[in-house]
């Protein structure tokens, strides 16, 4: 389905109990850094590679911050999948995670061409269309995502269509967007070119999600990587086997989530 609208959902991937120690190790975090807000109208820099923007408190680095989640973060059937889309050669490029709640407010349309540093393009003002899927970004949400929680939008996209935005960044109702409902545990798989937004919550609550880039070996080099995954250390086979063919970075540095 990536490959003829840009996305796809994969249902029920986690357990209760992973999901519930994922949270906790998220909120954890959160309190190791003072449990500030939430949100910021200009970015604060806690350390390197966490940030308090307008969509929230990032971590850019999840990995290096919480190694212990490295075995869970990733099921079977996703890596499956991804490997089906990617190649056999594809790896991790960065792994982090966003914590939100009801002060964040409409999130602008945005994609993940070239990874995590999208903005070169936006600065060079071009964006080269993509001809194979090559880089695919994979979403864990941790809470249900629906109409009164915040839901996700997508722009559909098929391999080979045009990639520049449509209509303004700034305004919500694109024509032919999706809007996305999820349950806790589900996965979205996005390809690096689909614009996506987020609206509002409409009442209280926190909203957590991990979000992990993938690149097969065609994949051009991006500007940010997580220089961190260069030194983990794992006994998991599954994760491992994630970081196996991954380049060093030329250009390591913080990124963005949203």
């Amino acid at each position: 389905m990536i490959e003829t609208r840009g996305y796809e959902v994969l249902r029920g991937l986690y357990d209760p109990e992973t999901l519930e120690a994922t949270r906790a190790t998220l909120d954890g975090l959160h309190a190791r850094f003072g449990a500030p807000a939430l949100h910021a109208k200009a970015p604060i820099w806690l350390a390197e590679g966490v940030e308090i923007a307008g969509p929230g408190m990032a971590f850019y680095s999840l990995l290096g911050h919480a190694p212990e989640l490295g075995p869970t973060l990733f099921t079977d059937a996703a890596v499956a999948r991804l490997r089906a889309l990617l190649g056999p050669h594809m790896h991790l490029e960065l792994v982090g995670a966003v914590l939100s709640d009801e002060g964040r407010r409409f999130t602008e349309w945005e994609s993940h061409l070239g990874g995590i540093d999208d903005e070169r393009w936006r600065r060079a003002g071009r964006r080269p269309r993509q001809e194979d899927v090559r880089r695919v970004v994979h979403f864990l949400f941790l809470e249900d995502m629906g109409p009164e929680t915040g839901p996700w939008r997508v722009l559909p996209r098929a391999v080979g269509d045009p990639v520049d935005p449509p209509a303004s960044l700034h305004a919500p109702d694109w024509p032919g967007h999706v809007e996305l409902s999820l349950a806790a545990g589900d996965v979205l798989l996005l390809e690096e070119s689909v614009w996506h937004c987020v609206i509002p919550r409409r009442r209280p609550g926190r909203r957590r999600f991990v979000g992990a880039y993938f690149a097969s070996d065609r994949a051009a080099p991006t500007e940010a990587n997580d220089p961190l995954l260069d030194r983990l250390e794992s006994s998991d086979p599954r994760l491992r086997s994630l970081l196996a063919h991954r380049p060093r970075p030329e250009r390591p540095g913080p990124g963005k989530l949203r």
